[in-house]
Parts: C-alpha cells; sequence; structure tokens
C-alpha cells in the first residue's frame, strides 16, 4: 500500500468515526441524558368557593407536567384587590376585571398562544363566550365557566300547598298561581321576592320580565344607542311586575320585606334563607348558598326563568387570564389550557360538548344539568362595558319602577318620565 493510499485511509476513517458519533448522540437512548427541565413554580389566584376543586386539578396537572408546579391562593373578596395583593401568574376573572388590567398594561394577550397552540379549538367553547373576554382586538382571556340566571324555588313551601314543580318551558301564568298557592303574608312567606338590598332596590328582575314580554330597555343589547324605556311592551311589562306586588301580593315591598325577613338591608336574601320565599331569580352558581356566607336552610330546586311571548336570560363567563407579570407565560398557557378541559362544579362548563355530556349531569344531578342547557338555549351573553354610559339611565328606570310598585305614578308615567330624564 502506498503511503497516500495509507493516508487517504485514514483520513476517511476518521471522518466515518465522527459521522457514527453524530449519528450515535441523536439517536433514542443512545444520547447522553438530556438535564430535565428546570422546575416552575406558577401561582393561580382563584375565588375561594373553588379551592376544593382546584386542589383536585392540580394533582392531575402535576401528573402530565411534573416539571410544573402550581401554587393556590384563594381569593376571598375582589378580584382585583386580590390580584394586586401579592405575586400572582394566572388568575380567574370577569369580563370588567380584565378590562380593567388590560388599561393598566397588567394583563399579557393569549393570541399569540392561540396561533401556536394548534390543539387549542376556540370553537369548542359555547358560541360568544370568547368575544365577552376580548377587548380592543385582543384575546385577554379563555372561558372557564358560564353562569347563567335561573329561577330557584323552595321545594318544602310548593310541597306543602301541593303546587306543581316549575319545570323547563313553564310560563308566567305558571309562575303567578305557583306564588299565588303559596303566599301567605299573615304567615311571613312571599310567592316571590326580588333580590338586592332593601335600601336601593335596582328591580334588575324586572328588565328580565320586560324582555319575555316582548318590550325593550335599549335599542340594542349588543351595541346600545340610547334607551326605550317608553316602548309600549315595556310600559305593560312593568305593569304586570307592579301588580305582583301591589293586586296580587306575592313579592314584597322593601317595607314589608324589612318587617318580614328582618330589619337587615340584606332582609330579601335572610328571607330566602330561612324558607320564608317560595320563588327567586340568581345565579345558577349561587344555588344551596354557594359563594354565600352561609348555606340556604332550605330544600331548593332549579327552573329555567318562566316565559311569556318569548324566552330569554342572561348568561355571563369568567375567564382564565395570565398576568402580564408573570415570568413562565407558557407554563402559565399549559395550565389555563388544561383546566378549560375540565368540568367545574360551581359554574357551567364553556366548552358545549363537556355541558351536553352526561358525565356533567353525574357531576351536578342530571336535572340542574337540563336546567342550565335549556337556559342558556335562551341565554344572552352581554358586554356589560357597553352599558357603562347607561348606569345612571338604569338607576332612573329603577326609580320610576319603585314609583309604579309604590303607587305614585302608572306605568305610563313612570316609564315616560324615565325616558324624558334619559334623553336630556
Amino acid at each position: 500500500m502506498s503511503l497516500d493510499l495509507y493516508n487517504r485511509g485514514r483520513r476517511m476513517g476518521r471522518t466515518w468515526v465522527m459521522l457514527c458519533l453524530l449519528l450515535i448522540s441523536t439517536l433514542p437512548g443512545c444520547a447522553q441524558a438530556t438535564p430535565p427541565p428546570e422546575p416552575i413554580t406558577i401561582v393561580f389566584v382563584h375565588p375561594e368557593v373553588d379551592t376544593e376543586y382546584y386542589q383536585t386539578l392540580v394533582g392531575e396537572f402535576a401528573e402530565s407536567h411534573p416539571d410544573i408546579t402550581v401554587e393556590l391562593r384563594a381569593s376571598t373578596g375582589d378580584m382585583q384587590s386580590a390580584l394586586s395583593a401579592g405575586e400572582t401568574d394566572v388568575f380567574v376573572a370577569a369580563p370588567y376585571v380584565l378590562l380593567q388590567l388590560l388599561q393598566q398594561d397588567q394583563v399579557l394577550s393569549l393570541d399569540p398562544f392561540i396561533e401556536q397552540d394548534r390543539s387549542f379549538e376556540a370553537s369548542d367553547f359555547y358560541p360568544g363566550t370568547m368575544d365577552l373576554l376580548t377587548f380592543e382586538g385582543k384575546t385577554l382571556a379563555i372561558p372557564a365557566g358560564v353562569d347563567v340566571l335561573v329561577m330557584f324555588y323552595n321545594k318544602d313551601l310548593f310541597d306543602r300547598h301541593g303546587v306543581p314543580y316549575p319545570d323547563i318551558g313553564w310560563t308566567w301564568d305558571d309562575f303567578l298561581s305557583a306564588g299565588l298557592a303559596v303566599t301567605d303574608p299573615e304567615a311571613g312567606i312571599y310567592g316571590y321576592t326580588p333580590i338586592g338590598t332593601t335600601t336601593e332596590p335596582m328591580y334588575s328582575d324586572a328588565v328580565f320580565f320586560v324582555y319575555q314580554h316582548g318590550g325593550r330597555l335599549f335599542d340594542g343589547l349588543q351595541d346600545p344607542t340610547h334607551t326605550t324605556f317608553d316602548d309600549p311592551l315595556t310600559v305593560e311589562a312593568v305593569e304586570w311586575y307592579a301588580r305582583l306586588y301591589q293586586e296580587y301580593d306575592i313579592a314584597p315591598t322593601p317595607t314589608e320585606a324589612r318587617k318580614t325577613f328582618g330589619a337587615s338591608r340584606y332582609a330579601y336574601y335572610d328571607g330566602i334563607r330561612h324558607g320564608q320565599v317560595g320563588m327567586w331569580i340568581g345565579e345558577h352558581s349561587q344555588r344551596g348558598g354557594l359563594g354565600w356566607p352561609v348555606e340556604w336552610f332550605v330544600d331548593w330546586g332549579m327552573a329555567p326563568l318562566p316565559r311569556d311571548v318569548t324566552s330569554i336570560t342572561q348568561a355571563d363567563v369568567e375567564g382564565y387570564a395570565i398576568h402580564a407579570g408573570a415570568e413562565h407565560p407558557d407554563a402559565c398557557w399549559q395550565w389555563i389550557t388544561f383546566l378549560s378541559q375540565h368540568m367545574p362544579y360551581r359554574l357551567m362548563p364553556a366548552r358545549k360538548a363537556l355541558a351536553d355530556s352526561i358525565a356533567y349531569g353525574q357531576l351536578v344531578g342530571e336535572d340542574i344539568a337540563a336546567v342550565v342547557r335549556a337556559s342558556m338555549e335562551d341565554a344572552v351573553l352581554i358586554n356589560l362595558m357597553a352599558f357603562v354610559e347607561f348606569e345612571g339611565d338604569m338607576d332612573t328606570f329603577a326609580r320610576a319602577v319603585r314609583e309604579v310598585i309604590d303607587g305614585e305614578s302608572t306605568a305610563r308615567e313612570a316609564m315616560d318620565w324615565a325616558q324624558q330624564q334619559a334623553e336630556q
């Protein structure tokens, strides 16, 4: 062998050795062990009432994400105050809180994460829920769950008077008949009560009766420009609503509530808890006293709002968001997308497939699941921030309704006055 051939062979041999080493380093099981990811801790702020739910999910998340530790921190009151109280990476918030945080540059846009994560399907959520969490063209959160307004009823009072329980599709006539049957003012029992304080009643329930009757308070619910308090069907609905207090006597005035249920400004709530009210409107997330200081002391049931010429209710959304100061936003995204695939107990699942599942009925009870599913079919998801400029007008509407209830004005006079005030 010539010297040139020998040297050429040595060079080729070295080349093959280098190529083999490079190839071996890329083969599974043949490379040096890759250092495990650095452990990450993220702080998740959530409503205190959901603590047990999230504690269960933290363990499940850790099994598939061993490098990420989720530290739970419960909020006992206003979420925005809780966020400013200490370190926060990811949190649950209502749309109005998100907007305030956006104005303070304290919340991340999730659009880059959504664009990069091909497994995330926004179309899985109920229509409109993502829209309520989007401001100035930025998606600030993904839906954590939906909260819908329903009618609660006291089963004990209904049973005592032999009144059938409200069912899906029940009407104003059914509502009135049930209210009359269980009302006994001398015994301190009323068939229905509004919700709110007795010192400044807003009569927000009257709004839903107006829209169920075909009336309206605004020219539109998604992008309102002016009030329509003097609409003829609105006047009719307010007149009917006032008769619940005057003619039928199934609902207590603030004075009657304080006299019957207790002197507290929260007398309406005291009447509910102590079994002195037959029916009341509330968020389904509050059933049984969830989120209340104390549980309800009654055997309660739940139904959709009664219908008149149409069915309508309101649904709100809570969302999972990432704080602008989060050190590990990618880990936060993994956590909230994981959460969005599970069924909350307090709220209705925002993913329609989860809400329609057998598992959801098993979780909350099939009767409750059926009610919220039916209610969502008639629910309007409203961007409440679009109504901020009408806050004073709604105070005027509440005052007008109260004057009709107190017999100081007719419904026509009160609604004409309210509209004139709004136009000034």
